[in-house]
């Protein structure tokens, strides 16, 4: 029964429970400090799921939602409103508020709720201090399982509710519970993983910041020599720095760099700082540090005092010091381009220096990496995970695989970028029947995909130009193989405002459908497909609205919304809802009530289970089997993606100072 307690913020938990006639698969999150969202898949025992009862029991999803809208307080209890299965079949749907308040180890519960909870509920649990995460456990069930669907076949109506006893015990990262009713046994395990902390895994195996030498040239002999500044750039590129500039501009040093691994900008512009007042001139007055990404600028750094930063990267300044005496601001595409113009490796009015560097490796996720700006890269995100829904042979299809990632920079802004898929364990090849689907099978063929392909194949291979048009305003263009379904050629433009929470880009791809089977084939399907999307983060942290308006793979039309919450450790979580022009009728669809694209997604950064920083992730997609409707072509570069990940626009806990010390 629900009680009037959630999970800490940001803890997500994922379980399985049995109680006869039940079986189910859940999960929950701590949204927000008061609210919980959860889902179950259940499986109801000796209740047919189909006309062919050989294709198994009955199956049900359930999202439930929790409110806590009053804490408890020493006099008065916590109550909570919750809403149980509120969308879609409502097999397992009820409301109910509930209230709950501690005395010493005991945690009362009382409550009231409606439809399948009939009426009052309630109950104690006891946490004795000398048995720390140890408990017991009396409730009164209140469920009205006579009513629950088909409980003639299943049994439930055999189930009286009323006392049940349990024992329970809870550690910081998993928990358990048996309970008995009426002789009846039930279990509970589940897993909680605590998405606020920082850093789930501590950084130990970093390289140490630069220590420059006790002698440093002055401006003149670094205008006079151009080797001062090639230093500075070996130093940086050892660190793991490429696309590295370095000029030279008054009594400034400027310098325009990036990093593939770390995955704050505040943190890889703190360690170049670091690294330039070590190595840079000895009366240089002020400092410039530029950020790019895809040899395009995104931020510029301009420290006015050298010795404010220096102190502040000592720990001997407070931030507010250094805010005072720092410009922190979108770059600009006129300074890029000049400090490209200028920067060594072009001495000063001279000839390019022909200077061999030593080759240094770049540490990204199992892939090493050259760190000049114009040699291939590798990286590899070594698991993906999406699971369907709603096939009626399998009460779940699931698809796991690898995928190795190729880039090469042909030319500044200009990239050559492909991927390999390799396919570690999937069922989906075992579906039988055709899709039925009315619509253009652009998603619901996958089955053939999987049957026909390899378990290693091409994935993409395209060239991507990126370009900053003006200030606050990017642009890219792609062409060729986008995804393991679809080639063309397409583009986006991106806009990000001075100041605010918003930001918008407008995509638009000439497609045609991939031949299963085929590395380079076709079918005979294209279409043309076109979306605005508007983004927009939410006072509340972390919390970020999608909406995309415009033409879908299928070629209907309506608009996809999209909510997102980031965590302190990185890790996205979030969901989305289409609603389209078309009509998809197939089950679970039908006429007057048809299917809606939708589903849930987690992104998890690497880093955060790694002993060493890095801006690779892994990213598990959940929701029905593979649907026609509401369809979106797999992005070749998503500059908002793309820009928000670098720029932490997802974060209100994050700022361009986060990390900058580190």
């Amino acid at each position: 029964m629900p009680d009037a307690r959630i999970a800490p913020e940001g803890v997500v938990r994922f379980g399985l429970a049995q109680s006869e006639p039940y079986f189910a698969v859940w999960g929950s999150l701590s949204v927000f400090p008061r609210f919980e969202f959860s889902g179950r898949y259940t499986t109801i025992e000796r209740v047919p799921g189909f006309a062919d009862p050989d294709l198994g029991d009955y199956r049900d999803k359930a999202f439930d939602a929790k409110l806590i809208v009053r804490e408890e307080s020493r006099r008065l209890p916590a109550i909570a409103l919750g809403a149980q299965d509120f969308v879609g079949t409502r097999l397992f749907s009820a409301q109910y508020v509930a209230l709950g308040k501690r005395v010493g180890d005991f945690d009362f519960t009382l409550g009231y709720g409606d439809e399948r909870i009939d009426g009052a509920f309630g109950g104690v649990r006891y946490r004795p201090a000398r048995f720390p995460g140890w408990s017991l456990l009396y409730e009164y069930d209140a469920n009205d399982y006579g009513g629950d669907f088909r409980a003639d076949l299943s049994g439930a109506a055999g189930r009286a509710g009323g006392s049940t006893w349990g024992i329970g015990y809870r550690a910081s990262w998993w928990g358990a519970q048996l309970a008995w009713q009426h002789g009846e046994p039930a279990a509970n395990l589940y897993l909680a993983i605590p998405l606020m902390a920082r850093e789930l895994v501590p950084k130990i195996d970093e390289p140490a910041p630069c220590r420059g030498p006790s002698q440093r040239a002055t401006l003149a002999d670094w205008r006079s020599d151009w080797r001062h500044a090639l230093a500075l750039t070996a130093a940086l590129e050892r660190q793991g720095f490429a696309d590295v500039h370095v000029r030279v501009q008054g009594q400034w040093l400027e310098l325009s760099l990036t990093h593939g691994r770390i995955s704050l900008i505040g943190r890889a512009v703190g360690r170049a700082a670091r690294t330039a007042l070590h190595l840079g001139p000895s009366d240089m007055k002020g400092l410039r540090i530029g950020y790019t990404v895809n040899h395009q600028p995104l931020l510029t750094y301009a420290f006015r005092d050298l010795d404010v930063l220096e102190a502040f990267l000592d720990g001997r300044a407070e931030r507010s010091a250094l805010e005072r005496t720092s410009v922190i601001e979108f770059a600009s595409e006129r300074w890029a381009r000049e400090l490209r113009a200028q920067s060594v490796p072009v001495p000063y009015g001279g000839p390019r220096p022909k200077v061999d560097l030593p080759p240094v490796a770049q540490g990204r996720f199992l892939a090493p990496r050259p760190r000049r700006a114009w040699r291939s890269s590798f990286a590899l995100a070594p698991f993906n995970a999406r699971i369907f829904f709603n096939d009626p042979g399998e009460p779940v299809r699931y698809d796991t695989f690898a995928l190795l990632g190729y880039s090469r920079a042909l030319a500044p802004g200009l990239f050559l970028n492909g991927s390999a898929r390799f396919t570690l364990f999937e069922n989906v090849s075992d579906i039988e029947a055709r899709s039925d689907s009315l619509l253009p099978h652009v998603r619901s063929d996958i089955g053939e995909y999987r049957r026909l392909g390899d378990r290693l194949r091409l994935n993409t291979l395209l060239l991507n130009r990126y370009a900053l048009l003006e200030r606050r305003w990017y642009a890219r263009l792609s062409a060729g193989y986008y995804e393991e379904m679809y080639a063309g050629a397409g583009g986006q433009v991106l806009y990000l405002p001075r100041q605010g929470d918003w930001a918008l880009d407008l995509a638009v791809d000439a497609l045609r459908q991939r031949a299963p089977g085929e590395a380079f084939g076709f079918r005979d399907y294209s279409v043309v497909t076109a979306l605005v999307s508007g983004h927009y983060r939410f006072p509340a942290p972390g919390v970020t609205l999608t909406a995309r308006a415009g033409r879908f793979l299928a070629g209907d039309e309506g608009v996809r919304l999209e909510i997102k919450r980031r965590f302190r450790s990185g890790v996205e979580v979030g969901g989305w809802y289409t609603w389209t022009n078309e009509e998809d009728i197939t089950g679970p669809g039908a006429p007057g009530d048809p299917y809606r694209d939708k589903g849930i997604f987690v992104s998890i950064p690497l880093k955060a289970l790694l002993t060493r920083d890095t801006q690779e992730r892994a990213s598990m997609a959940l929701g029905d089997y593979a649907r026609d409707v509401g369809q979106m072509v797999a992005s070749p570069g998503d500059l908002y993606r793309l820009v928000e990940r670098r720029l932490l626009l997802d974060s209100a806990a994050h700022d361009p100072l986060t990390g900058f010390t580190r």
